[in-house]
């Protein structure tokens, strides 16, 4: 399992449009990606599940991996959040 948290920078919090672009990114990975936003949680595959998170600016997201390629898909989305989110 591989895990990391990133701070969000969205100055208007987090939009249906860019939710949907994370949840490609997402969905491209071969791992089992779950998204943490305080005590809230879910499939990071999921629109629904992302927006459900009320991600707003300098909330700490944590997201964890599992599977065969954790790692790649780790390394993958944290350079998309890191200029994305």
């Amino acid at each position: 399992m591989e895990r990391f948290q990133s701070i969000s920078h969205l100055e208007n919090g987090l939009d249906i449009k860019t939710a949907g672009d994370f949840v490609k990114e997402a969905i491209k990975c071969t791992s089992k990606v779950s998204i943490r936003n305080g005590a809230r949680r879910g499939d990071a595959k999921l629109i629904f599940n992302v927006m459900s998170l009320n991600i707003q600016k300098g909330d700490v997201l944590e997201l964890e991996l599992e599977g065969d390629h954790e790692k790649e898909d780790a390394a993958s989305l944290m350079s998309y959040m890191e200029t994305h989110l």
